[in-house]
């Protein structure tokens, strides 16, 4: 049975992987870390104002708007005017986006499915409290800075 601290250390693993994975992906298809996060933010919450994409990712709205026109320029993403405020903009994922993400993203998240559909659901109820509870802790670092 791992202790706290080899948990968070498992964390830690996890989180470093995932940032060399994450430049890996990038680099296959030719975009930066910052984009990458960009595409996984706007994949898990669907559409986003650049407005508010800019809160999750920390950047200032200029850095949003150039990082969110390169994006375009490789056709990634799409704006297109929010039917709710005719002043901002909505951002989405475009097939391009999905069809560059099935090289590397896409089969490990197959992957990860797979490995949750083989535990029981009392450890999937476990990890997924866990990773809510880390999800909430780097959630409120970020929202304190």
């Amino acid at each position: 049975m791992p202790s706290p601290p080899d948990l968070t250390m498992t964390w830690q693993r996890h989180a470093a992987l995932l940032f060399s994975f994450t430049s890996f992906a990038g680099r296959r298809i030719k975009i930066g870390l910052a984009e990458v996060a960009a595409l996984e933010q706007i994949q898990v919450s669907g559409e986003l104002s650049p407005g508010a994409l800019g809160v999750i990712l920390s950047m200032p709205s200029a850095s949003v708007t150039a990082l969110l026109d390169r994006l375009e320029g490789k056709k990634m993403i799409t704006r297109k005017p929010n039917a709710r405020d005719r002043r901002s903009l909505l951002v989405s994922l475009t097939p391009v986006a999905m069809q560059k993400a099935s090289l590397d993203l896409l089969p490990v998240s197959e992957a990860m499915t797979k490995v949750a559909a083989a535990m029981t659901e009392e450890e999937r109820a476990v990890v997924a409290r866990y990773l809510e509870a880390v999800n909430n802790c780097m959630a409120r670092q970020q929202a304190n800075a």
